[in-house]
C-alpha cells in the first residue's frame, strides 16, 4: 500500500512542479511575431530578422512576460554595437583614414533601424533629412559652389516634382551620400572620389565634352 502512495505522490509532483517552476524558453524557441510583428512591417527588413530573433537577442528568457534578460546587456543582446553588427557586416567597410564620427563611435543604430525601415539601407530617415539632423548648417548656406540658382549645389532635400537621380549609382536618389561616404573614406571630408581640385571632383558627375 505504501508503494502505491509513493507512486501517487511522484505523479502529482511531476504534474505540479512544471507549473510552479517553468523552464526558461530561449528566444530561438518561440515565435516573436505575434507580439513584435510591427517591428518588421515596413518596406525594407533587415535580413538578420529572417535568421531569427535569437541571432541578436539570445540572452532572453522568453517564457516570462515581460521577458527576463539573462545576460548583462539590455534587451538580451549577445553584444553591444558595433561588435554585434560586425558579426555579419565586414569590418573593413567601416575602417579608413577618415571616419564619420557616428561610425567611429559604433553608433550604428543612430542612423539605422536594426529591424526594418521605410527607407533604403534601413535608414531611420530619408536621405539628406537624416544627415541634416547633425549637419543642419548645410541646409542654410550654399554648398560646394555658390551660384546655382542662388542656393549652391542641391543636397537632396529640394521639393521638386521628380527626385534627382544619382548619376553614378543607377536607381538611387541623389543626396549627401552621392558625394560623401557615410561611414569611412580615404579622402578628406569623407568624399567618395580622389580629386586634386574642385573641378576634377565635379567632373566625376559633370562630364565635359
Amino acid at each position: 500500500m505504501n508503494v502505491y502512495r509513493h507512486l501517487l505522490a511522484l505523479a502529482v509532483c511531476a504534474l505540479v512542479l512544471p507549473l510552479a517552476s517553468p523552464i526558461a524558453v530561449r528566444a530561438q524557441e518561440i515565435n516573436c511575431a505575434p507580439c513584435h510583428g510591427a517591428l518588421t512591417e515596413k518596406a525594407h527588413v533587415h535580413p538578420a530578422v529572417q535568421l531569427g530573433c535569437a541571432v541578436c537577442h539570445a540572452e532572453l528568457d522568453a517564457s516570462a512576460l515581460p521577458h527576463k534578460v539573462k545576460g548583462k546587456l539590455a534587451k538580451g543582446l549577445t553584444a553591444e554595437p558595433p561588435d554585434l553588427c560586425l558579426g555579419c557586416h565586414d569590418r573593413k567597410l567601416f575602417e579608413g583614414k577618415f571616419m564619420h564620427a557616428p561610425a567611429a563611435a559604433g553608433l550604428c543604430t543612430t542612423c539605422h533601424d536594426p529591424h526594418a525601415s521605410e527607407h533604403p539601407k534601413l535608414a531611420r530617415k530619408a536621405g539628406a533629412v537624416l544627415c541634416l539632423d547633425c549637419h543642419s548648417d548645410i541646409a542654410t548656406k550654399p554648398h560646394v559652389i555658390a551660384g546655382f540658382g542662388g542656393g549652391g549645389h542641391p543636397i537632396g532635400i529640394e521639393q521638386k516634382a521628380t527626385v534627382a537621380q544619382d548619376p553614378l549609382r543607377p536607381g538611387r536618389s541623389f543626396y549627401c551620400g552621392s558625394c560623401h561616404e557615410p561611414h569611412r573614406s580615404d579622402y578628406t571630408r569623407l568624399t567618395r572620389f580622389d580629386a586634386k581640385s574642385m573641378a576634377a571632383f565635379c567632373r566625376n558627375c559633370h562630364q565635359t565634352k
